[in-house]
């Protein structure tokens, strides 16, 4: 069964809100929050915006975020009201709007608890990492956005790293991962073998940890199928360490001789449970949940923002100097008395003057 109408998109920041509107047009519901009037014209007539009154953009201030919702409790309220049962949060981890407010937005969602003592909705973070050549500010964002996400692991779902390194089409990034996970929400195909149901995609939402996902021709070989899941594709590189969730295929056909479970597993490590689907269509859909945040790959952006910070004060330590020159001292005359020298502020003064 489809997952569909129990799904909410939030798009915080410009990046969020982008990503939001691929949603918006394959019919899902969607909200959409920035504080730039001019980023939110460009998404065009969508319902749901929220403009963050009196913060038009952080420039780059991620700690404004607290001041910010503050101010616009009418979001906040939105929030809390929300009926749907899964939360995805977009955003860029490279900026300062989303990347900022985006763990409160979390918090805040993930506030109501059933009796289990687990939160009622599940949330699912969608951070989008900068590529390796952003400047200094955008890896440092990106490094102190994953140290959020790791304080609150335990009380959110399935997160997916979006790699914008992976290429310089940030739009084709998009709406691969919009067109991926569109299939895992909607998949409603049925063979006698097994079925991958609604009630398992619920579970492997919610399951904390890293998550990927992908979709696959019959054309494609199980090596770049792989590939494309662990390390070259539009999710940051896995972990090396084997540790998984749960693993789900569900196959393009019962005599595809595609993938199986265990090449999935030798990649990925033994999985919790293993959710085998089968269709008749041209397209294998592979998820894997509960792996390790890529913090490999994360760390490079705080390495690299060190590395920029440490040149650039060993630029301004080497930075050239004027000196006085002795030809520009004139020497005053004994019988002249030397004429003091007009500032600025008596310029100032005699205009105040007329």
């Amino acid at each position: 069964m489809s997952l569909k109408n129990d799904v909410l998109f939030i798009g915080l920041g410009n990046c969020g809100c982008k990503q939001a509107k691929v949603f918006h047009e394959m019919k899902y519901k969607v909200m959409f929050v920035n504080g730039s009037e001019q980023d939110l014209k460009i998404l065009g007539d969508v319902p749901n915006i929220y403009r963050l009154k009196n913060f038009d953009g952080f420039g780059g201030h991620r700690e404004r975020a607290l001041d910010c919702l503050a101010e616009n409790m009418e979001f906040v309220e939105a929030l809390q009201n929300i009926k749907e049962k899964i939360v995805f949060v977009l955003h860029s981890a490279a900026g300062s709007t989303g990347s900022g407010i985006a763990p409160y937005c979390e918090e805040v969602l993930t506030e109501t608890v059933n009796e289990e003592g687990r939160s009622e909705k599940i949330v699912c973070p969608v951070p989008t990492l900068p590529s390796f050549d952003e400047p200094i500010g955008k890896k440092k964002s990106a490094y102190k956005s994953m140290l959020d996400i790791q304080e609150m692991r335990d009380i959110l779902g399935a997160t997916f790293f979006i790699n914008n390194n992976a290429a310089k089409d940030y739009d084709r990034i998009n709406s691969i991962f919009a067109k991926v996970l569109d299939c895992f929400l909607t998949n409603d195909s049925y063979g006698k073998l097994n079925n991958f149901d609604e009630s398992e995609k619920v579970e492997m939402l919610r399951q904390s940890g890293a998550a990927v996902l992908g979709l696959f021709r019959k054309e494609h070989n199980k090596t770049l199928m792989l590939e494309r899941l662990t390390k070259n594709g539009i999710f940051a590189p896995i972990e090396k360490n084997m540790i998984c969730g749960d693993i789900a295929i569900v196959h393009s056909g019962i005599d595809s001789s595609d993938i199986t479970v265990d090449n999935v597993i030798t990649e990925f490590g033994k999985p919790f449970n293993i959710f085998e689907g089968y269709n008749n269509g041209n397209s294998t859909l592979i998820c894997v949940n509960g792996l390790d945040y890529p913090v490999t790959h994360i760390k490079q952006f705080g390495e690299l923002a060190q590395q920029a910070f440490n040149e650039r004060n060993r630029n301004r330590r080497s930075v050239e100097k004027l000196s006085n020159l002795d030809f520009l001292e004139e020497k005053a005359s004994k019988s002249t008395p030397e004429k003091k020298k007009s500032t600025k502020l008596d310029a100032l003064r005699k205009l105040m003057e007329k």
